[in-house]
């Protein structure tokens, strides 16, 4: 039996990267294929200087893996400092397979002083193994370190909720995450009133959290746009009421301009609700594998003049269609066979290259 650590994310700040993290250790885990897995964090996110001696404590982790006969590291970068493990791995003679947990908007992309950095530590991985297959063409990895695809993983209940039966002539949307205006928040709004527009009757939940700025921007955005009756703010609600909550929507609007692979469109397509989202990589191949639509340069005019061309009856059968296979090929077992055969080529090319 092999064992595989997971390394990255952190406790403190849980998110989708964290999220990501449990999941995979638990299918991996469950997956009863030659290989075990443990999730260790790493610490690095929003780094202050009170938090670095906790960070560096971090380092310590990996001496112990040393001696537990770890046989191959999973790291998952989302972080420059996430890349010191990295290489303390290589010190200690330890595999590593790299999943990057950014897009082309992160910091780590846009200063040119740090994306040439991070290429230069990523040559010291035995493995880039890719959350999908255009995030090669997204974000710069170096040359030279060979490439796998690995996938995401959602929550069980998405895999198994049975679909719901919508029904009625009002269009319901829904937005999840953080709020800003980079994540499509207000987007979203102005997508509920150019529908109106247009004759559409539609209702909303933005679903969610943000400072306290940001929240009065948003009530002043639903009220400027007279939709007090129309979109209901919702306070961040836990995975199952999430997931409850998609299953009474029609339409995602995701109209970000941030997100690199955002989780809630693969949730959202599990439960059959139909995303528009913005021209992002990751969710760009989410819509073209399943359906749904890219607004050109996010805008909401694209957005609106796309379902408003559509029947409530329409969007609900292609959001049944989407779910059937988003279901097929996000199974837990499916993903974790794709994460141990990552993991076995590493190892093998690594064998050969000490012959």
């Amino acid at each position: 039996m092999r064992r595989m650590l997971v390394l990255g994310g952190s406790h403190a700040h849980w998110g989708g990267l964290e999220s990501y993290c449990s999941r995979a250790t638990e299918a991996v885990n469950a997956a009863d294929a030659g290989w075990t897995a443990e999730w260790q964090t790493t610490d690095t996110a929003y780094l202050t200087p009170r938090q670095l001696p906790r960070a560096a404590g971090r380092l310590g982790v990996l001496p112990r893996a040393t001696g537990a006969n770890i046989d191959l590291v999973w790291l998952q970068w989302s972080a420059i400092a996430d890349l010191a493990f990295l290489w303390q791995a290589r010190a200690l003679g330890l595999p590593v397979m790299v999943t990057p947990h950014l897009g082309a908007n992160a910091r780590l992309q846009r200063v040119p002083t740090l994306r040439g950095t991070c290429r230069a530590l990523l040559r010291g991985a035995d493995r880039l193994a890719l959350l999908f297959v255009e995030q090669e063409s997204e974000i710069t990895l170096p040359d030279g370190v060979p490439r796998s695809l690995v996938r995401t993983f959602l929550p069980p209940a998405c895999l198994a909720t049975p679909l719901p039966d919508r029904s009625g002539q009002v269009l319901r949307l829904v937005h999840a995450g953080r709020l800003s205006e980079g994540k499509g928040t207000f987007r979203a709004v102005a997508l509920c009133a150019a529908l109106r527009e247009k004759g559409i009757a539609v209702s909303a939940q933005i679903i969610g959290r943000s400072d306290a700025r940001t929240m009065a921007a948003l009530r002043g955005a639903i009220a400027a746009h007279q939709l007090d009756d129309a979109v209901e703010l919702v306070e961040w609600v836990d995975e199952a009421e999430l997931i409850h909550r998609l299953s009474q929507a029609d339409v995602l609007a995701h109209l970000s301009t941030l997100d690199s692979f955002p989780l809630i469109v693969l949730e959202a397509l599990a439960m059959g609700v139909v995303p528009v989202v913005g021209d992002m990589a990751g969710a760009r191949s989410m819509v073209e594998l399943y359906g749904g639509h890219v607004a050109h340069d996010s805008t909401v005019e694209d957005a609106a003049a796309w379902l408003a061309a559509r029947s409530c009856e329409a969007l609900r059968q292609e959001g049944r269609t989407a779910a059937r296979a988003v279901r097929a090929d996000y199974g837990w077992q499916v993903c974790a066979e794709q994460v141990i055969s990552s993991a076995e080529e590493t190892l093998a090319s690594r064998n050969r290259q000490g012959c």
